[in-house]
């Protein structure tokens, strides 16, 4: 039932091309040449194709790398895009841009910065490589390495990033550089968007000097649309009902998915990066080197988008029919049905602004000493500390058309706000409609799922209230029909982390003709510390001085122990927290008709998301003051304590070559995390009753070896074996309890309706035996093909679960039992595949001609995965974010001052969530490709134009609950085009 997409076509297409190269090109009209890379000043796509074949060629380990084209210039336009063109890697992308990485389809790998760990602020918390607020201009390159040493001192279970920076010896001697300027823009924002990078170097024979700097500030249109899983208004997620379809007498028994809301956005993310490299380096003498190097990174991010949601306002789970439907054959208690398209009893059609921001800045300095006078021993000691910091604030405000009555808001006022209405208190209250032009009835709308897009419709249906019976339409075009249902500040975190290292490494070289060359030994002490504190804004409200957190309609003043309001007919009756309130009252507005893809949507009246910039000035402004009210669940503190000791033996003999060693890693944690006490009323927090702290503390016994074969002087067979662990993501061992919590009408107070706790202390790290096998052959100084086979078993991982838990309510009393999701010890998970590999320059394969000028870096990759976790048809789940298939596929021209490249890249579908629904149900992205492109010409050798874009095809994610025909939600990214100038000198 899957819906075919055009990318299925082109994934057929290009894995027959890169099959058919693989299969060919072993043909004897291979020109052979010595593929070592001469000493010249050349750039350019054959320069960098030439610089990673022979970097792979020399290495002892299984690796792939990237090169920079020329000083500052990645052939893509982020890191995280270059990376995802090697075999094995793949990303994940945040608003268009390449973000998180995976090695052979698990994201535990250790990013490093010049061969030691970096500590990024888009990652304080998580191993995964989040790149993003990493400038790619301030790289040479970037090595993966998929099979470990002893030597590496750290290692990810699947590989190892290592980020390069130049420095000035890498350069020529005297005044040396670069700098381009440019401007972006993308085909939905249509803004233009400055960015630029510039890289100065001075050297001599003794000492040099590098200052490079980088900066960019894109406006990234991306949009989203489908079941409500992030608009947080009391629609935080998707519950399974057991649904009798309303008046559709075909399903009287069946589960079926019931989203608490559907939603369409148009969102526009904006990031101000800086990046900053500097780096000293002089000779000593003797032998003796000294580098010093720092790097910064700051970014400022704003995702500003603005909606508009269909929702039941939790009023049960029988809101909708079933317009379109199957029976899809599974079964947990009933069978399950996967729904096409569904006519939704809209209680609550509202429009709703939101903004996420994050403040992110990291500094990594590094200081080394370096010893090597020709002798048999060589040495180094080095010195990194790293500190980074991210903050994070959210500001949300929803426009509600319902006047209250399709909701059941019975809204009670103080006397202040009575004038011309009914005083029923005994101080002068009254009720009121918190929306006099809202609807009264409730209105149908029709959302369809069964084509590319979802398509919306039944605005054209007529409905009552204040402005008559009239078409929904109407009620949505008119701004007088809004009112504010609610402001939040809520989520918002501020996060630090710092970084010691220091490590001293030697290596003793053996006489000639012994078996091994050398020996390396080592020891490393690092301590690694994040705090995590995360907060809710509560504001005050009335004389007494409640704090609410949800400044909404819907919030009632009558818990315990703070209450506010006065009797009506002999009973207390509560004050509603937020008066009425027109949308333009303190925000600024517009029409909004732009949801990317979907159609049928009319528009809605909405805020201005850049009023939300700056939450915490908006709330002070609004409600006189704002108290941040920590949530207890999720702040912690986590220090682990390192210490690695290292020994590896290098040998040669005849033809194969390699390493042997041992690392034994030592470790100690201590976590605090806090005990969540009662609940604070009109919020989602917890009163903090105190600190639970827990030490833990393990020893690891890690060997690893490497063999290369020279079977020839072109063919080069490997084989590797390493036993891995690597930590947990800091707040699996830290988080604790969050709760999420909604309205229940019949009690008239929030409760619990789902809780996550995060994160145990006692949960093991990551453990793996990996296995690699290749064999590469090079055909010249940038051509070469390989075949890699590996195999992951995953002895330890961890994995999302549930237990049940109970609650007290608001009054103390425990009504329900909930099922808590929560991280679980897993084990038994494997990861295999083979990965295929041509790097082709077609001057290497024939002497002269119309073809020399063009090159290809095309792979494939295979990886299934299987875990202990099932689905609800009892099959094992892979692991999620990993694709079994993978498609890279580079054409690349350059003659004289002309070159151009198209890259194509295909990932088949992953495994994105599971544990969805108490029906467990699994959540995938279903298959998808990119295409990008550049051209550039040269007028002179220190003078280029060019221009390239970046999801020129407009590919977007699509993701499906469990059957492919069941729709969940789709991101939908805009293509980018650049255009700049650089010069070089």
């Amino acid at each position: 039932m899957k819906r075919t997409k055009p990318h299925f076509q082109r994934k057929v297409l290009v894995t027959s091309i890169a099959s058919c190269l693989l299969a060919g090109v072993g043909s004897s009209v291979f020109a052979q040449e010595e593929p070592v890379l001469e000493e010249v000043v050349v750039t350019g796509h054959r320069y960098a194709q030439a610089s990673a074949v022979n970097l792979k060629r020399d290495n002892d380990q299984v690796m792939d790398g990237i090169v920079a084209e020329d000083l500052g210039k990645l052939p893509d336009v982020t890191i995280a895009d270059s990376l995802q063109r090697i075999p094995g890697v793949q990303i994940t992308r945040n608003a268009g841009e390449g973000d998180n990485v995976t090695i052979r389809g698990l994201p535990q790998v250790i990013t490093q910065l010049n061969g030691e760990v970096y500590l990024g602020a888009g990652n304080i918390n998580s191993l995964q490589p989040s790149m993003t607020d990493i400038p790619a201009q301030l790289f040479a390159g970037a090595d993966v390495y998929k099979s470990a040493t002893a030597n590496m001192a750290t290692s990810g279970i699947t590989g190892t990033i290592n980020l390069k920076t130049r420095r000035p010896f890498d350069l020529e001697e005297g005044f040396s550089g670069a700098a381009n300027i440019e401007v972006q823009t993308g085909a939905e924002t249509e803004e233009t968007d400055p960015a630029g990078s510039a890289l100065f170097n001075w050297r001599n024979d003794r000492m040099g000097v590098l200052v490079a700097a980088a900066y960019a500030n894109p406006n990234l249109a991306n949009y989203y649309n489908g079941f409500n899983t992030a608009e947080p208004s009391g629609d935080s997620g998707w519950v399974n009902g057991v649904n009798d379809w309303g008046s559709t007498a075909a399903f009287p028994d069946t589960n079926a998915i019931a989203p608490q809301g559907v939603v369409a956005w148009n969102q526009v993310t904006e990031r101000e990066r800086l990046g900053l490299n500097a780096a000293f380096q002089a000779d000593l003498g003797e032998g003796f080197e000294v580098v010093a190097e720092v790097f910064y990174t700051e970014q400022e991010e704003y995702n500003r988008k603005v909606g508009m949601s269909a929702t039941n306002k939790w009023q049960g789970l029988d809101y909708f029919t079933a317009n379109q439907s199957r029976n899809t054959g599974d079964f947990t208690d009933k069978e399950w049905v996967s729904i096409q398209e569904m006519d939704i009893a809209a209680r609550r059609v509202k429009s709703f602004t939101q903004n996420d921001s994050y403040d992110r800045e990291s500094t990594n300095f590094n200081l080394e000493l370096n010893y090597d006078n020709g002798g048999k021993i060589t040495g180094s000691a080095r010195y990194v500390t790293g500190s980074a910091s991210q903050e994070r604030r959210h500001g949300y405000n929803e426009g509600d058309l319902t006047d209250g009555t399709a909701t059941g808001l019975n809204a009670f006022y103080p006397a202040e706000y009575c004038a011309g209405a009914d005083a029923v208190g005994d101080e002068g209250g009254c009720f009121l409609s918190t929306n006099p032009l809202g609807y009264t009835e409730i209105p149908h709308v029709i959302y369809n799922t069964a084509g590319s897009h979802p398509r919306w419709s039944g605005f054209d249906n007529p409905v009552m209230g204040g402005l008559g019976n009239v078409p929904l339409r109407d009620y949505m075009g008119n701004l007088g029909s809004y009112n504010v249902g609610a402001f939040s500040s809520e989520n918002n975190a501020d996060s630090d982390a710092d970084l010691d290292v220091f490590r001293l490494d030697g290596t003793y070289r053996f006489d000639e003709g012994s078996f091994f060359t050398s020996v390396d030994v080592g020891i490393r002490t690092s301590n690694h510390k994040v705090e995590e504190e995360r907060f809710h804004y509560f504001s005050p409200f009335y004389d007494e001085g409640c704090q609410a957190q949800w400044k909404a309609t819907d919030v009632v003043l009558n818990t315990d122990p703070c209450t506010a309001g006065e009797m009506v007919n002999g009973e207390f009756q509560g004050y509603t927290v937020l008066p009425p309130t027109a949308l333009d009252e303190f925000n600024n507005v517009s029409f909004v008709t732009d949801f990317g893809p979907v159609k049928g949507i009319p528009g809605v009246w909405a805020v201005d998301p850049e009023d939300y910039d700056n939450p915490e000035s908006f709330h002070k402004r609004v409600f006189g003051s704002i108290t941040k009210a920590i949530i207890p669940g999720t702040s912690y503190d986590v220090e682990q304590q390192t210490n690695t000791f290292y020994l590896q033996g290098n040998f040669e003999w005849a033809s194969v070559r390699g390493n042997i060693g041992l690392r034994v890693v030592d470790w100690e944690n201590t976590v605090r995390q806090n005990i969540a006490g009662a609940g604070i009323p009109y919020g989602n927090t917890n009163v903090d009753d105190g600190d639970v702290v827990t030490e833990v503390d393990d020893t690891e016994y890690l060997p690893s070896l490497n063999v290369s074969w020279d079977i020839t002087d072109n063919l080069i067979a490997r084989a590797a074996y390493a036993k891995n662990s690597v930590p947990l993501d800091l707040n699996q061992w830290g988080d604790g309890l969050a709760v999420e919590t909604s309205l229940d009408q019949e009690l008239g107070f929030f409760v619990v309706n789902s809780a996550s706790l995060g994160g145990n202390p006692d949960l093991d790290p990551w453990r793996s035996d990996n296995y690699d096998i290749s064999l590469e052959y090079y055909m010249g100084s940038a051509s070469m093909i390989s075949a890699a086979a590996f195999y992951v078993d995953v002895e330890s991982f961890i994995q999302q679960g549930t237990i049940a838990m109970q609650f007290p309510d608001p009054d103390g009393v425990v009504r329900r039992t909930t099922n808590v999701n929560t991280l679980v010890q897993g084990d038994g998970g494997e990861i295999y595949g083979v990965e295929l590999a041509a790097r082709l320059a077609m001057s290497d394969l024939v002497d002269d001609g119309f073809l020399t000028g063009f090159g290809l870096d095309a792979n494939y990759t295979y990886s299934p995965s299987e875990q202990d976790q099932q689905d609800i048809s009892g099959d094992d789940l892979p692991f999620p974010e990993n694709s079994e298939d993978q498609v890279n596929l580079v054409l690349w021209y350059e003659n004289g001052p002309f070159a151009a490249r198209v890259a194509y890249n295909y990932r088949s579908e992953r495994l994105a969530e599971t544990g969805r629904t108490s029906g467990n149900l699994t959540v995938w992205q279903d298959e998808i490709d990119f295409v990008d492109i550049q051209a550039s010409w040269a007028f002179t050798d220190n003078f280029m134009i060019y221009m390239s874009g970046s999801n020129v095809t407009e590919s977007y994610e699509d993701y499906y609950m469990e059957w492919s025909d069941q729709y969940a939600y789709q991101n939908y990214y805009e293509a980018r085009y650049t255009a700049g100038l650089r010069y070089k000198f």
